[in-house]
């Protein structure tokens, strides 16, 4: 498995499934993030390009399913250097951790809650397959706050992933991201007789924009000196080269890179600790796709020998994929998501080995139910202990 950096020179534009026709005002806007299925298609049709010459094998059948075997992990955020090095990952925000305000005016600051499960007589709930509810950690009264991270940077996922968290005060900025901004472009028709505007026919594209700069006097002036340049991470036994193509809707130009980087491992002390306690979180670094709509079922026997339960969730509204099957010339059916940055708490039971294998399978790997979601990337986890905060509901 190699890593690549992908540099987008333009902004992205991956369709969210509007109708775009050809009608006077007609506007595509991109989705707030790319899917993983987007990513795996785009490794699998320069892969078979690269290995036949430029021309991608469509009749082929045996080329084709060689290159439907081939496992793609990502996309990920990450933040690149002048030098076009990795600088930082930024991962979906927890949906365990409750961001919220501290005071209508405070813009910078907010209050991180976390959210746990709790074994309580004095409530009953339609939850289903005795999942527990999840409370926060101290009442919270107040509501989430409007610029709360949509993206955390690795440093702060991974302290939240190995250290138990009381509430505290943060500053929203050293969280992470609040998300990319769009770049809108108009575009017009152009008459290849007379080289002039047809009538009409003007149209718009919201793209994703990977470059961010600051801007000082609130958002008047752009300060170019502090640029971030951002790209798309992605790990594949697939055969690539580095090189421009496109990706995404309306042709945009990316940059192929084989990136010197490699995913961080999994800290000795969240192997320590769930051989200990015998229970964990599992935070979904992409999104998932499970046969029961939100809840996995696959990784929970994916190691024999080893028992795991999900005992409670923390899941945000589902997202929905389709899209065109070439092969057979009709759409895909639709599909619900579990979103990135969905959180399970397990039960586990096993040996130490077997328990390690579980972490060890489950660490920057997909764990969605079916095989081939799982070679597209859907589902990619991390592995994280269940903190011990706060008293038991009585």
């Amino acid at each position: 498995m190699k890593t690549w950096l992908i540099e987008p020179r333009d902004p992205l534009v991956f369709r969210d499934g509007k109708p775009f026709t050809a009608i006077p005002g007609a506007r595509a806007v991109s989705i707030p993030f790319p899917l993983p299925s987007t990513l795996a298609g785009a490794v699998r049709t320069r892969s078979g390009k690269i290995q036949h010459n430029w021309h991608f094998p469509a009749g082929d059948e045996q080329a084709i399913a060689d290159l439907l075997n081939k496992q793609v992990i990502g996309p990920l955020l990450c933040a690149v250097g002048p030098d076009e090095v990795v600088q930082d990952l930024f991962l979906p925000a927890p949906q365990d951790a409750l961001v919220l305000q501290r005071d209508p005016s405070d813009t910078v600051h907010g209050d991180l809650v976390p959210l746990v499960p709790r074994e309580s007589d004095a409530v009953q709930t339609n939850l289903p397959d005795g999942l527990r509810l999840l409370y926060p950690t101290q009442p919270a009264k107040a509501k989430p706050h409007k610029n709360a991270p949509d993206f955390w940077s690795w440093a702060q996922l991974l302290d939240w992933l190995q250290t138990p968290r009381e509430a505290e005060k943060v500053e929203l900025a050293s969280l992470g991201l609040r998300g990319l901004e769009y770049a809108y472009r108009t575009h017009v028709s152009i008459n290849p007789r007379t080289s002039t505007a047809q009538e009409g026919a003007l149209f718009q594209t919201g793209g994703l924009e990977f470059v961010m700069a600051k801007r000082d006097d609130g958002y008047r002036h752009v300060c170019l000196s502090q640029t971030r340049q951002f790209g798309l991470l992605l790990t594949t036994d697939a055969e690539l080269k580095s090189g421009p193509d496109f990706l995404g809707g309306e042709r945009r130009v990316v940059q192929w890179r084989e990136a010197q980087f490699d995913l961080p491992g999994c800290p000795d002390a969240v192997r320590s600790v769930i051989n200990q306690t015998k229970r964990g979180r599992l935070i979904l670094a992409t999104p998932g796709i499970f046969e029961k709509g939100y809840l996995p079922t696959w990784v929970c026997q994916a190691v024999p020998g080893v028992k795991v339960r999900i005992v409670a969730a923390a899941v945000s509204r589902y997202q929905s994929i389709s899209g065109w099957d070439y092969k057979k010339g009709e759409p895909k059916p639709s599909r619900r998501l579990a979103p990135a940055g969905s959180v399970y708490f397990f039960e586990i039971e096993g040996d130490e080995k077997g328990i390690d294998d579980f972490i060890e399978g489950a660490w920057w790997k997909p764990i969605s139910d079916a095989e081939q979601d799982r070679r597209d990337g859907f589902g990619v986890a991390l592995v994280g202990v269940w903190p011990e905060v706060g008293e038991e509901v009585q």
